[in-house]
C-alpha cells in the first residue's frame, strides 16, 4: 500500500520547488526583505532545537549546555541571533509548557532581542508561530520578545564596499512536503498522542526527516535543485529542517596538527628511547584528531556550486549543536561540542566546557561569484 504521507522523489522535488517559490515571492505575506552589510555583519543562524518539556521525548535537553554556552559567546561578541524554525516542538506539546520548561534559555535569547539582534522564523514543528495571536500570547510577552515578528522567509540583500553581491534566502525548508506542510493537521496529532508516548517510554530522539536518511537526501537534493535554478541571479539558499549541515566543500583533510604529531610519533619510534607512555600519549592524540576528521565527513554534505547551505540542528543525540556564522565577510559552519569530563593522571576528573569548532569557512564574495558564474 502506498504511503499517503510520502512523495516520490520527482513529486517531492516539484512540491518543494513550489513551496520555496511561493515563500521567495517578495509579495508573500510571510516574507521579509532586508539588507546585510558584510562590512559589519556578525550573524549566527541556528535551527531545529525541538525544545520540549524536559521529558524523554525532548530532543533538545542533551544540547542545552552547548547551546547556552554558544549564546553566551555570541552575546559577548555582539552577534545577531537567527532562529530558523522548529525551535519549539509543538507537534508533541502545547506552547505554554515548552516555553515555561526552558524559561532560562528563552531569557538568554531575549538578550539578543533587547539589543535589536534577534530574528525568528517558524517551521513545521512550531507552525503555531505563523499566528500573530499565538505569538503575542506565548513569545511576544513583555518578559520575552515584546513586539517580535515571526516570519516564514527572509530575502537578505548582501552588500559590501564594492556594492551588491547577491541575496541570501533564509527559510526553514519544510515548504511543500506532505507530512510537514500539506498534511500537518493529520501528522501532528499522531506525533503528539501516539509517537510521543512511545518516545518518552524509550527515551528516543525523533523528528523525521532527520531519522530517514533516504528522505533527507531526497529533500536536500530537491532544495539544491531549486537553488541551482536561481544561481544565475546570485541567490543562495539557507535552510534547516533536515538536521544535516550542508556546506560548499566536503570534509576538510585530517588536521595539519595530526600530521605534525604523526611525524613526531615516527621520530620517537625511530629513536628507540621513547617510553610506552610517551608513545601511547602521542598515538591517542593522532588517532583522536584523525577520527574527528572522519566524523565530519559523515556530518556535512558538500554541494557545488555553493548555492545551498544548511545549518544542521540543535538537537543532535550526542549533545553537540551546529550552525552557520556570517562574520568577517565569511560564512562558516560551526560545531559547538558538548561539555565533557576528562580523566587526569591520578584518577581525577576535569570538566571541559562546550567549545566552538569551525568546521568549514568561505569568503561570501567568492560564494556569490561561484554561484553567479
Amino acid at each position: 500500500m502506498r504511503n499517503p504521507f510520502k512523495h516520490s522523489k520527482e513529486q517531492l522535488a516539484r512540491k518543494v520547488a513550489e513551496g520555496l517559490t511561493k515563500a521567495f515571492d517578495p509579495e508573500h505575506v510571510g516574507t521579509v526583505e532586508d539588507e546585510l552589510d558584510l562590512g559589519d555583519a556578525k550573524v549566527v543562524i541556528f535551527s531545529d532545537h525541538h525544545r520540549g518539556t524536559r521529558d524523554g521525548a525532548d530532543d533538545f535537553r542533551r544540547c542545552e549546555p552547548a547551546y547556552c554556552a554558544a549564546l553566551a559567546w555570541y552575546l559577548a561578541h555582539d552577534f545577531e541571533l537567527v532562529a530558523l524554525g522548529d525551535v519549539e516542538e509543538l507537534w508533541e506539546n502545547a506552547p505554554g509548557p515548552v516555553m515555561d520548561a526552558y524559561d532560562e534559555v528563552v531569557a538568554l535569547e531575549s538578550e539578543f532581542h533587547q539589543r535589536g539582534k534577534y530574528r525568528r522564523f517558524w517551521g513545521n514543528h512550531d507552525l503555531e508561530w505563523e499566528s500573530a495571536r499565538m505569538v503575542a500570547a506565548h513569545i511576544g510577552t513583555p518578559d520575552r520578545f515584546p513586539g517580535i515578528r515571526v516570519c516564514e522567509a527572509l530575502r537578505w540583500r548582501v552588500v559590501d564596499k564594492t556594492g551588491p553581491l547577491g541575496m541570501l534566502f533564509l527559510v526553514h525548508g519544510h515548504q511543500g512536503t506532505l507530512s510537514s506542510d500539506r498534511f500537518a493537521a493529520v501528522s501532528r496529532p499522531f506525533v503528539r498522542h501516539v509517537w510521543r508516548r512511545f518516545q518518552r517510554a524509550k527515551d528516543l530522539p525523533s523528528t523525521a526527516p532527520s531519522r530517514d536518511w533516504a528522505l533527507r537526501g531526497d529533500h536536500e537534493d530537491a532544495m539544491l535543485a531549486w537553488a541551482a535554478r536561481r544561481s544565475s541571479d546570485r541567490v543562495v539558499l539557507i535552510t534547516g529542517h533536515t538536521h544535516r549541515p550542508v556546506f560548499w566543500r566536503g570534509a576538510p583533510p585530517a588536521p595539519e596538527r595530526a600530521d605534525n604529531l604523526q611525524r613526531r610519533l615516527d621520530e620517537l619510534r625511530a629513536s628507540g628511547t621513547a617510553t610506552p607512555d610517551q608513545l601511547g600519549d602521542l598515538r591517542l592524540r593522532v588517532e583522536a584528531l584523525v577520527a574527528e576528521s572522519r566524523r565530519h565527513e559523515t556530518l556535512a554534505k558538500p554541494v557545488h556550486p555553493p548555492c545551498f547551505f544548511n545549518t544542521g540542528c540543535c538537537s543532535f543525540g550526542d549533545g553537540d549543536i551546529t550552525g552557520l556564522e556570517i562574520a568577517s565577510e565569511e560564512i562558516r559552519l560551526v560545531r559547538w561540542a558538548a561539555a565533557s569530563d576528562e580523566g587526569e593522571p591520578g584518577g581525577g576528573e576535569r570538566w571541559r566546557p562546550p567549545r566552538r569548532v569551525v568546521l568549514e569557512r568561505a569568503r561570501l564574495s567568492r560564494v556569490f561569484d561561484e554561484v553567479g558564474s
